[in-house]
């Protein structure tokens, strides 16, 4: 039973790990669901209906000119979420290179452990063999 407990236990940890990296990775512009991106993506689109609506419907401004500002803040906005998305690949990378190093490093104590196990072993069996031998 004592080792059900610990699962659970381990299994929850796990669970709470697993959230905080996920928002971390979300305030990072991993989601892309955060409130300050929804209000530039607003704004921006805002920005656009309007011009069509002026320039289309309404003729204040000339089309031609409403169309190109509506496409020059559409570019605006594919810059926006290429940053966005660069700064989370890039916190992805980090986060990748920093476990490849823990990796590494936890991969060079195992083969230190067993070199020191396999001398152990031989010491034991040499002094086996010399019990044995006497």
């Amino acid at each position: 039973m004592r080792g059900e407990e610990q699962l659970k236990q381990e299994l929850h940890d796990f669970q709470k790990e697993k959230d905080r990296i996920r928002n971390i990775v979300g305030q990072v512009g991993g989601s892309g669901g955060t409130t300050h991106n929804n209000i530039i993506n607003t704004v921006l689109l805002c920005i656009i209906g309007v011009l069509l609506l002026l320039g289309g419907l309404l003729q204040k401004i000339e089309l031609q000119l409403a169309l190109e500002v509506a496409i020059l803040v559409g570019i605006l906005k594919l810059l926006w979420m290429f940053y966005e998305a660069q700064k989370a690949n890039h916190f992805q990378f980090w986060i990748l290179n920093s476990l490849e190093f823990r990796i590494n490093e936890i991969h060079r104590r195992v083969r230190k452990m067993e070199k020191k196990l396999n001398e152990a072993e031989q010491v034991k069996n040499e002094e086996v063999k010399e019990t044995e031998e006497d």
